[in-house]
């Protein structure tokens, strides 16, 4: 607990509120003292992604919060000592080395076990396969992911088409980035209309897979009103030409039967989150004119990258 804290307002000229600061073991709460209605500010230490200590000033010593949410804390606090032990205790409290460090193996909810167990049934996978009309002709639900021993990433029931047996599926597994298969995300039962997900195929310049090409080959007949399939890399080009020489790539038109290769051009995960923190330094300055926000907009490349992530929707879904 710190008396006299001031909390900044980032975005307006407005009067520093004062109150305190408490530090729990899950949150930092703020505790507005100048308020006529008591306010409080709660930020999770889960949802802080940093903590900076900035340059001594004549109110205090600042400390700045920025958060996985966006949420921008800036406290002022009055003694050296209490800002470095906050800062160490956030430090410490937001950046857990173990999973076992996390609340939540700690926690004790004060409820029956068997109301605890139901939040494991609060998404049922089947349930909203069967609302797709799955299983049916084409499709089958199957465990061969079962204790998820051919992708860790992927549930341990998937949708594949009848025609794949488990050979098939496996040897598709071993051809794709971290066992990542095709397999069926969204299938519109009117007119057997399917969107399946899996990652770059290890093809390097050449290589190829059997099983992989004879999976592809049954997604695609999986729907006998399409004489063709489309195969849809989010990717820029040249990304995943530059993937080829890590032995990784796209598939080649010439091993598989009936596919038409559309690349989208959607930035990796880098150069996204380059552009929102270039966006959220635009959103912070204070009391910006019209011509220096939208100036700020443009240059973060925001608008353009959400405009590529659009155009893959609009383009999968016609």
């Amino acid at each position: 607990q710190v008396e006299n804290v001031k909390m900044l307002d980032r975005y307006t000229n407005r009067k520093a509120a004062n109150g305190t600061l408490y530090l729990t073991a899950t949150h930092l709460i703020y505790v507005d003292a100048s308020a006529e209605v008591r306010k409080e500010t709660w930020i999770l230490h889960h949802h802080i992604a940093s903590v900076e200590k900035l340059p001594l000033t004549t109110a205090g010593y600042p400390l700045l919060i920025h958060c996985k949410n966006f949420h921008v804390a800036h406290f002022v606090i009055g003694q050296e000592h209490d800002c470095h032990e906050v800062y160490t205790s956030l430090l410490k409290l937001s950046q857990p080395v173990k999973p076992e460090e996390l609340y939540a193996f700690s926690y004790n909810p004060k409820m029956s076990k068997e109301n605890r167990e139901m939040g494991w049934k609060l998404i049922d996978l089947k349930v909203d396969y069967q609302r797709m009309g799955i299983p049916n002709d084409y499709w089958e639900i199957t465990d061969v992911n079962k204790d998820y021993e051919v992708c860790n990433t992927y549930p341990p029931e998937i949708v594949v088409p009848r025609a794949a047996n488990k050979a098939v599926v496996i040897g598709s597994s071993r051809f794709r980035s971290r066992g990542r298969i095709p397999v069926l995300s969204y299938l519109y039962k009117e007119n057997n209309a399917a969107i399946c997900r899996c990652s770059q195929p290890l093809s390097g310049f050449s290589a190829r897979c059997l099983e992989d090409e004879q999976m592809l080959q049954a997604i695609r007949e999986a729907n006998p009103g399409s004489p063709f399939m489309y195969v849809v890399d989010t990717r820029p080009k040249l990304n995943a030409m530059a993937n080829r020489a890590a032995g990784k790539g796209y598939e080649n038109e010439d091993n598989y039967d009936n596919i038409r290769f559309k690349f989208i051009g959607i930035e990796n995960i880098h150069v996204m989150r380059n552009s929102l923190q270039k966006l959220l330094e635009v959103c912070e300055m204070k009391s910006p004119s019209m011509s220096d926000f939208l100036t700020g907009l443009e240059n973060s490349g925001w608008l353009r990258h959400i405009k590529a992530v659009m155009d893959a929707g609009v383009f999968l879904a016609k």
